[in-house]
């Protein structure tokens, strides 16, 4: 569904969401006139002349020639067309650039946008409606991953990227203390209490309390959604029970110490990653090669299997993380841009390719290389990383929806919920503070809510 606006006029950025029956209409028109040989799917710019577009990522670094590889093939492809890559920084630093572009009319042609920062671009009619340019790619990519940039049967970006949950942990070491790799959180604590009690100073994983993503995806997979839509109103559920019984869940191992209370990436966490002191990570299939950067002797030693489950049989899960390709709704060259987009994530020759800058692709030809792939750097022993992960990119059906004021959310859950783990205060409590204070601000933001 189209994420609702809000009731109130805002400024003068925002634009009306059609309604359902006017989207529809506008849908079907849009496919109507499209084929399989639209430009989108197969690459053909439009422009008369040289067409330079330019593209905001963080993937693809100008300075990597593996990147300027895919790029050259781009432009051999369409010698009108240059793309010229500029690197930004994460979603939220290029959401808040693009708004600005936005707003001062002066955006650039395509930028990657965390699948978690669409929604509030989409309200806030910072991107364009790609419907059309990119229908004849569809096929190119699976439904449950275009739903990621899909509301109300409207697409808002190529999906570049995926993050299939998976549970990656020091094989040697669950060995090595008789551990038994867990299947559902159950087994998941009763291992971290195996493992604490074999080496005091070793943790089945560390607690990183501003990870807000991977709570969402937590709650979401035991039966909660964060935020959703109905009709033309927002629902926040951040303080659901379903979501409320995942902050008891982490709440229990870190008063029974458990789990190291320590974010992500920092020098200490590093430190304990390599010294064999902090054994798994939930997480994207992505994780593998984040670790290998911060502990690369330790490769050989890792292995990665599917996420534990709320209720054993139950194999769902949603992802977490990654990126689509957007098009700013003020680029010049928005026709050239969407069929760059879907070029690079949706064809054969360009999904395949961001194989070779270690991104796990969102479009079927890069999934189906994998499995003939090498598997990551970490585990380079476990021959079936992919075929693991491939069950889980099937297995994952739950959607989870993003609002339009996450940074909220981010705000006032992080810090509080570290604060808790640390003074060992009520987690719930973070949780429902947390749900007020995004209420709070959609309703101040002219949002319909409802509960």
């Amino acid at each position: 569904m189209t994420p609702p606006s809000p009731s109130t006029p805002r400024r003068r950025r925002r634009r009306t969401i059609l309604g359902a029956a006017a989207l529809a209409a506008a849908l079907m028109a849009s496919l109507a006139a499209c084929s399989s040989d639209d430009s989108a799917s197969s690459g053909t710019a439009s422009a008369s002349g040289p067409v330079t577009l330019e593209f905001w990522t963080w993937s693809l670094k100008g300075s990597d020639p593996a990147a300027k590889a895919i790029i050259d093939k781009y432009h051999q492809l369409h010698p009108n067309v240059t793309v010229k890559l500029s690197e930004v920084g994460g979603t939220s630093d290029t959401a808040a650039k693009l708004l600005a572009a936005d707003q001062a009319g002066d955006t650039p042609d395509v930028v990657q946008i965390e699948y978690r920062g669409v929604p509030a671009l989409v309200v806030a009619g910072a991107v364009k409606d790609i419907t059309a340019d990119v229908a004849g790619a569809k096929s190119g990519v699976d439904p449950n991953i275009w739903a990621q940039t899909t509301f109300n049967n409207q697409v808002y970006g190529v999906p570049q990227d995926i993050g299939p949950m998976v549970l990656t942990y020091r094989k040697d070491l669950f060995d090595k203390y008789g551990v038994k790799v867990p299947t559902t959180w159950a087994e998941y604590a009763e291992a971290a209490e195996q493992i604490h009690k074999k080496d005091p100073d070793a943790y089945i994983a560390s607690f990183a309390a501003n990870q807000l993503e991977f709570f969402a995806a937590h709650a979401a997979q035991a039966g909660a959604q964060w935020w959703s839509t109905d009709g033309n109103a927002w629902k926040v559920g951040i303080d659901s029970e379903a979501s409320l019984k995942t902050a008891d869940f982490w709440q229990d191992l870190v008063e029974r110490d458990l789990v190291k209370v320590e974010p992500l990436l920092t020098p200490e966490w590093n430190a304990k990653v390599n010294d064999g002191k902090i054994l798994s990570w939930a997480a994207g299939a992505w994780a593998p090669s984040v670790i290998y950067t911060v502990a690369p002797d330790t490769a050989g030693k890792w292995e990665s299997a599917p996420l534990p489950q709320w209720t054993k049989g139950q194999a769902a899960v949603p992802f977490l993380g990654g990126s689509a390709y957007l098009v700013p709704a003020k680029s010049k060259h928005a026709k050239e841009a969407a069929a760059f987009a879907a070029w690079l994530g949706a064809s054969e020759e360009g999904s395949k390719s961001l194989l070779d800058v270690d991104i796990f692709p969102g479009g079927n030809a890069g999934r189906q290389a994998t499995l003939s792939a090498e598997p990551p750097k970490l585990m380079p022993q476990q021959k079936d990383f992919y075929q693991v992960t491939d069950q889980v990119i099937k297995n994952t059906t739950i959607p989870v929806t993003w609002g339009p004021n996450v940074n909220v959310a981010q705000s006032a859950f992080g810090d509080a919920l570290n604060k808790a783990a640390l003074d060992k205060t009520s987690f719930r409590a973070v949780y429902q503070a947390t749900q007020q204070a995004v209420l709070a601000d959609l309703q101040k933001s002219g949002y319909t809510v409802t509960q």
